[in-house]
């Protein structure tokens, strides 16, 4: 039942354009009439399927249709739409609508208008997504499902372009920014046009073009073969890598396989490949099919979700209350069980708890064992990725047997070596503390000479002399080691003076052939620059005339692809016309058998139909229907005719009803009291009729 406030917006929406019913919530609710409320809910109907060019609801007057086709049209459509009462219960629904159920007609206003942009978005993909009705005795020929393959196909293609045109309308692309950037696109290929119009000019004249343009065709084909030589490289690494992957994992398994047969007996060893197999069975038998069976529930449920209609949160609560009472139920349904269960129910109460007890650790064994698989799964990639980064960064393996032994007593070697030079450095370290505490000491000692030193030169008058001595002597030291060094460096620079000049004419005399030489080669090198600059220039005109030429023939190309495109498109459509002329004529010619008769086939497919042709069949439910039509104007006419007397006799009996009310009441008032006395005799008035 439609609510106050789902009124209010079914006016609200009704009074906007194109509709502009100036309703009010009371008369929509009391005074609008049935017939006006299901001409509103066609006149929205054909307002939401306006995309469609072959809609059945364009601007329909109820008055020009029958009741029993309105009701069919509008229910198919509004099931169409995933409406509640019309998706469960479609026949009662059906009734309802034909009574003219105010109610109903009411929650399907409320319905169309709430959503109207959704409601119109799924009848404009309707059209386009459901499929054909195809008779059954035409569903299994061959033509009839090459056809149906098509159009699932076509419905496909379909999808997807009105998914990338969504895309396009929510990417927030604006007509101003597309202009301006076709605007800007045009300006470019003007300017790319005249770029290539001069360099055509300029490339005119070159020599061997055609050459020119074969080798870098050429070149071309080479880099792209190139590129996919690399690809397959790359993925036949990747195959590498994963079958050497594998191979580890089995040569691990058989390693391991031997070690147990090595530490254990046969028959150990048997045990435990029967509780290998046990687990894997129950995991290949029992959990997997779960969880198989639990993901395709949620892909339903997605399925099923996906399917409604967008939901409000006034939808959102009413579910949510639905779902509390059904919780409620529950509970109390599980109380009056236990209630009535009796001490074997007990019993065997008892025995369900320890089995359901011991499937959930069972279940939970399950999913810690997934949980450490992948764990040890992902444990073996950080191994061999660490293991590939350590072959990569030092190009050396991992030590095993005698090489790890030999490895360990290197390093026990080393360890003992390392500790000896520790003691040596700590004793060293001891005795680097001694020696600075004797340098502290020494430098206390000096340090009191020199002030005993100053004093006795201050108590002689002679301040300094000791200071000045030492430094004079300094001086002097200082001053022959100087003259010392002069007289050698002059020495050895008058040396040095002549073997450089030596050197310098032996150098001179080496490097003139050779300078001779350079300059011929510099000569040459201008001489080769020059050409370099010539056939560059004449490479770079042609690879400009290759490039105008390969984007004209790209242009051609695309050109072409698109007249291919039309042209199979157009191929197609016509061929799906044929074959529905030639199933159509198949139809008729079946029906011209049908109808001339002699073929026993024919009669028995007329036999188990229980009619001889459609033409027949056709013809028995028109003159049915139009003599239902007859007794239905004759019923109409008998009506009309008697309405003017029957509502004569009506006022009439509401008359003699008045005049007995106030006969009624006037004798009452008598039998109280209230009569009138005439001689002595009370006396009553009596009308006479």
């Amino acid at each position: 039942m439609a609510s106050a406030s789902d009124l209010k917006l079914v006016v609200e929406r009704l009074a906007a354009p194109p509709f502009s019913k100036t309703w009010s919530v009371i008369q929509l609710h009391d005074e609008v009439t049935p017939v006006q409320l299901l001409q509103c809910v066609s006149d929205i109907v054909s307002h939401i399927d306006q995309g469609n060019p072959l809609s059945p609801h364009r601007n329909f007057d109820l008055r020009n249709e029958l009741p029993e086709d309105t009701v069919a049209r509008l229910s198919e459509f509004l099931r169409m739409l995933k409406l509640k009462e019309a998706v469960a219960d479609i026949d009662g629904f059906r009734q309802r609508l034909f009574e003219l159920d105010r109610m109903v007609l009411l929650s399907v206003l409320h319905f169309l208008l709430k959503d109207l942009a959704i409601h119109k978005k799924r009848a404009y993909l309707a059209v386009f997504l459901s499929m054909p009705d195809v008779p059954p005795e035409f569903g299994q020929d061959e033509v009839v499902l090459d056809l149906s393959q098509q159009i699932e196909g076509l419905q496909e293609e379909f999808k997807n372009a009105h998914k990338w045109l969504e895309g396009l309308k929510q990417s927030g692309n604006n007509a101003s920014n597309l202009k301006r950037e076709i605007q800007q696109m045009e300006e470019e290929k003007q300017q790319v046009f005249n770029k290539v119009s001069r360099l055509k000019k300029k490339v005119d004249g070159v020599a061997n073009r055609d050459q020119w343009l074969q080798a870098a065709k050429n070149l071309r084909m080479e880099q792209q073969n190139e590129a996919a030589l690399a690809d397959r490289i790359r993925d036949q690494r990747l195959q590498v890598a994963s079958a050497d992957k594998k191979l580890n994992l089995a040569l691990q398994a058989l390693k391991d396989a031997k070690a147990n047969l090595v530490s254990s007996s046969p028959d150990a060893f048997f045990a435990k490949m029967q509780e290998e197999n046990k687990m894997n069975r129950f995991l290949a038998e029992d959990n997997l099919p779960k969880s198989v069976e639990e993901t395709r529930q949620k892909l339903r449920d997605l399925g099923s979700i996906l399917a409604e209609p967008a939901m409000s949160e006034n939808d959102l609560a009413t579910i949510e209350k639905e779902i509390t009472e059904t919780n409620q139920l529950i509970a109390q349904l599980a109380e009056k069980k236990m209630a009535k269960s009796n001490t074997s129910d007990a019993n065997l109460a008892l025995f369900r708890q320890q089995a359901a007890i011991i499937s959930r650790k069972k279940e939970g064994a399950v999913q810690k064992l997934a949980i450490l698989t992948d764990e040890l799964a992902q444990l073996s990639l950080d191994w061999d990725k660490k293991q590939e980064a350590i072959k990569g960064s030092s190009g050396t393996k991992m030590l095993k047997g005698e090489d790890f032994k030999r490895y360990v007593s290197e390093l026990r070697g080393k360890s003992t070596n390392y500790k000896r030079k520790k003691a040596e450095l700590s004793e060293l370290m001891a005795e680097y503390g001694i020696l600075q505490r004797t340098e502290e000491i020494l430098t206390a000692k000096a340090t009191a000479l020199q002030e005993m030193i100053d004093a006795v030169e201050k108590k002689s008058g002679v301040v300094g002399f000791h200071a000045a001595q030492e430094t004079l002597e300094k001086v002097s030291e200082k001053k022959s080691e100087v003259d010392e060094a002069k007289g050698k460096t002059l020495n050895e620079i008058s040396e040095i003076i002549q073997t450089l000049m030596s050197t310098i004419n032996d150098k001179k005399n080496m490097l003139a052939p050779v300078i001779q030489e350079l300059r011929q080669l510099r000569q040459q090198a201008q001489e080769l620059e020059a050409e370099y600059i010539e056939k560059k220039r004449l490479y770079d005109a042609t690879i400009i005339g290759i490039e105008s030429e390969t984007a004209e023939l790209e242009q051609e190309i695309k050109s072409n692809r698109q007249d291919i495109a039309n042209d199979q498109s157009r191929y197609h459509y016509l061929q799906s016309m044929l074959r529905l002329t030639e199933i159509s004529q198949d139809r008729v010619m079946s029906e011209m058998k049908a109808y001339i008769g002699g073929d026993d086939m024919v009669e028995l497919q007329q036999k188990a139909r229980g009619f001889k042709t459609y033409r027949e069949l056709y013809n028995k439910k028109i003159a049915e229907h139009e003599h239902q039509v007859k007794s239905l104007k004759e019923q109409q006419k008998d009506i009309k005719s008697k309405q003017e007397p029957n509502m004569k006799q009506i006022a009439m009996f509401r008359d003699v009803r008045k005049l007995l009310d106030l006969k009624c009441e006037y004798n009452q008032k008598l039998l109280s009291g209230g009569g009138q006395v005439e001689n002595g005799v009370v006396t009553m008035d009596r009308l006479v009729l």
